[in-house]
């Protein structure tokens, strides 16, 4: 039987972190060096079929009003927040639900507590699938106090990026155990 714990992807997942929003460079990127950022930062989530981004997919989010443009063709320490969260999002939403799911956050917290936020929430959601625990990822607070909803919204949403990951890891394994 195909175990998801012996796969490659999985092993890359177990102790995958994001970085937190005072250790995004505060240098201001130019798309290369973005492209380069964010290209080594989410390789572990991404199986190497999958591109992870592109300048014509930065375009697109800005086009589409999901990602600020860039100033004096440089992307700040903001920009770069808000990629990550969409690069990691995009697996599972649509670019529509994940500008709803950013701008619901945003407009209760700081950028960088909302984006800090969704760093831990994400990965306990992952470390609980892929951690070797069994756990599955935390559950939803349910209450009505100021921040709850949003924080109910970020818990979900990267409880079912992280059930994204785990079904490409078992379908690796599914792989794996029919060529041994």
């Amino acid at each position: 039987m195909a175990s998801v714990a012996h796969t490659q992807y999985a092993a890359k997942l177990k102790d995958f972190t994001l970085p937190r929003y005072g250790e995004i460079p505060r240098i201001e990127l130019y798309m290369d060096q973005l492209l380069g950022y964010l290209e080594e930062t989410l390789e572990p989530l991404y199986p190497d079929s999958e591109k992870i981004i592109t300048s014509s997919m930065v375009n697109n989010y800005v086009k589409q009003g999901v990602l600020a443009a860039a100033r004096s063709k440089k992307y700040t320490r903001s920009h770069i927040a808000y990629l990550i969260v969409i690069c990691t999002l995009k697996q599972t939403f649509s670019i529509a639900e994940i500008e709803k799911l950013i701008a619901s956050q945003i407009a209760s917290f700081e950028t960088d507590i909302a984006y800090d936020y969704y760093c831990d929430a994400f990965e306990d959601a992952v470390k609980a699938l892929f951690g070797g625990t069994g756990e599955s990822p935390c559950g939803l607070t349910g209450s009505s106090g100021q921040g709850d909803f949003e924080r109910d919204l970020v818990k979900a949403s990267t409880a079912a990026v992280a059930y994204t990951l785990y079904i490409k890891a078992s379908l690796q394994a599914i792989e794996q155990s029919a060529t041994s």
